[in-house]
C-alpha cells in the first residue's frame, strides 16, 4: 500500500469514526454531512467522494458498528479463562452500556426497513451472530448452566426476548448501569422468582 492509499484509508476511518460518534450521540436524522466533515476534519466533498452520500455513510457506519461489537463478543466467547455465567454477565453489561450511551435513533437504524441495512443485518445474524451464540450455549450446557434438553431454537427465543426489550426500552431512570446489569443477569439465569441463595451484590 502506497502513501496515497494509506492517507485515503485513514481519512475514511476518521470519517466513519466521526459519523459513528455523532450518530450514537444525536441520532442519524439530526446529524448533517457538514457536522461529520467538521468532526473528521475533512471537506464535505471528501465525504461525498468516498461514500457518495449520507445513506451510504449510514450503511458503512452500521457495518462498522456491528462488526466492531462482533469482534469484542468473539474475544469474550472464546476466552478460555471465563465460565458461561461470567460471559453472559459481561454480554448483558455490554448491552446495557450500549442502551445507555447510544442514541436510540441510531440503534433503530440498525434494524430499520432500509433493504440494504436489513440484508446486512440478516447476513450478519446468520453467518456470525448465531454460530457464536451456539458456541456459547454449548459451553453453558457443558458446564451445567443450561439444561441439556433445551433446544437451541427455544434458547434463541428466550435470548430474543431480551434483545427486543433492549431495542424498545428507553426509560431506565433511577437505575445505575451496574444495578441494571446485575438484575438482568440474575433474572436471565433464575427468572422472576430469583435465587434467594445468590443475592445481588447491591442487596447484601
Amino acid at each position: 500500500m502506497n502513501g496515497f492509499e494509506r492517507r485515503k484509508e485513514r481519512k475514511q476511518a476518521n470519517i466513519l469514526n466521526a459519523a459513528l460518534e455523532l450518530f450514537s450521540e444525536y441520532g442519524v436524522q439530526k446529524v448533517t454531512i457538514q457536522e461529520i466533515a467538521q468532526k473528521a476534519q475533512v471537506s464535505q466533498v471528501t465525504i461525498y467522494n468516498y461514500f457518495g452520500g449520507k445513506d451510504q455513510l449510514i450503511f458503512e457506519a452500521v457495518k462498522k458498528f456491528i462488526y466492531e461489537r462482533l469482534e469484542k463478543v468473539q474475544d469474550l466467547v472464546q476466552d478460555p479463562t471465563m465460565n458461561f455465567k461470567e460471559k453472559i454477565g459481561l454480554l448483558i453489561t455490554n448491552k446495557t452500556e450500549d442502551l445507555l450511551h447510544i442514541h436510540m435513533d441510531f440503534l433503530q437504524t440498525v434494524i430499520a426497513d432500509q433493504p440494504d441495512i436489513q440484508e446486512l443485518v440478516s447476513s450478519f445474524t446468520q453467518k456470525d451472530s448465531i454460530p457464536l451464540l451456539m458456541e456459547l450455549i454449548r459451553q453453558g450446557k457443558d458446564e451445567g448452566y443450561v439444561h441439556p434438553d433445551f433446544s437451541f431454537q427455544t434458547i434463541m427465543f428466550y435470548v430474543e426476548m431480551y434483545y427486543q426489550a433492549f431495542r424498545s426500552t428507553s426509560n431506565l431512570s433511577g437505575l445505575t448501569p451496574q444495578q441494571l446489569s446485575e438484575e438482568l443477569s440474575h433474572m436471565f439465569f433464575y427468572g422472576l422468582a430469583g435465587n434467594k441463595e445468590d443475592s445481588l451484590p447491591n442487596k447484601k
